[in-house]
């Protein structure tokens, strides 16, 4: 009965551990569930025209930035040249998707709620970007490594009461 019990409290870790990665993404999102319709509308344009190879730019930069953090820089072995690189790539998806596919929406944004809306307006797309992020097999495998270090028996004697216990069917 105990056995079973773990197994559900290591799904429920793994679930657990793939939210905490995740809240990042939904808590930068929260803030678009109260943007007005035109920052909606743009988001909308944003999401609609970005393209799977735009994705993996946005991520590629994403990784690329992140790694300058003092803290991060001595995982990766991303070069001065891959930067720049990475830069102007990011520079026309940018633009050709602000600029070309989305400047009806983009300028309502500005002259509704100013500039800094527009970047605003990326959110969502960070959003759906980062839950691609997750869902790839590889990611998952890394974020479910970590339920193998979480001591099971602390986790169940310090949080998992009788009350709680009964809730699980135990």
């Amino acid at each position: 009965m105990l056995n079973n019990f773990y197994k559900v409290a290591k799904a429920k870790i793994s679930i657990a551990g793939k939210a905490a990665c995740f809240s990042v993404t939904v808590f930068a999102g929260a803030q678009s569930a109260m943007a007005s319709p035109v920052v909606d509308q743009l988001s909308d344009c944003l999401v609609k025209s970005t393209t799977a190879s735009d994705k993996t730019i946005v991520l590629q930069w994403t990784f690329a930035a992140l790694s300058a953090h003092p803290d991060l820089k001595s995982f990766s072995a991303v070069t001065p040249e891959q930067k720049t690189q990475l830069d102007q790539k990011l520079a026309q998806v940018l633009q050709r998707i602000v600029v070309d596919q989305c400047a009806v929406q983009a300028k309502a944004v500005i002259k509704a709620e100013g500039i800094q809306a527009v970047a605003d307006s990326f959110q969502q797309l960070g959003q759906i970007t980062g839950q691609e992020i997750i869902g790839t097999p590889e990611v998952k495998q890394q974020l479910n490594g970590v339920v193998r270090y979480i001591d099971l028996n602390k986790l169940v004697t310090s949080f998992l009461t009788p009350d709680v216990l009964s809730k699980f069917g135990l």
